[in-house]
């Protein structure tokens, strides 16, 4: 299954996939705890084989996510239901 992201930007589906991240959770940022959070990270990056499924994006800030780059997250969102 292709992503829903490409090299030409976002599309419709990553947008509605992003919506719903963010909503699910919370708009908390899984890399420092706190609210605002306006991107989606993922936490096994595409770079490494990570997929658009749900379970493996979290809410993230804008900063904290180009912070981390295209490693892979320490502990995955786990406690959260989707």
């Amino acid at each position: 299954m292709g992503s829903a992201l490409t090299a030409a930007g976002s599309t419709r589906k990553w947008r509605k996939l992003r919506a719903f991240v963010l909503v699910r959770d919370g708009g908390i940022c899984h890399i420092c705890g706190r609210a605002g959070a306006t991107t989606v990270d993922h936490l096994i990056p595409r770079a490494h084989g990570g997929s658009d499924d749900p379970a493996n994006l979290a809410a993230a800030h804008k900063s904290c996510n180009e912070a981390r780059g295209a490693r892979v997250a320490e502990q995955p969102v786990t406690s959260r239901r989707w």
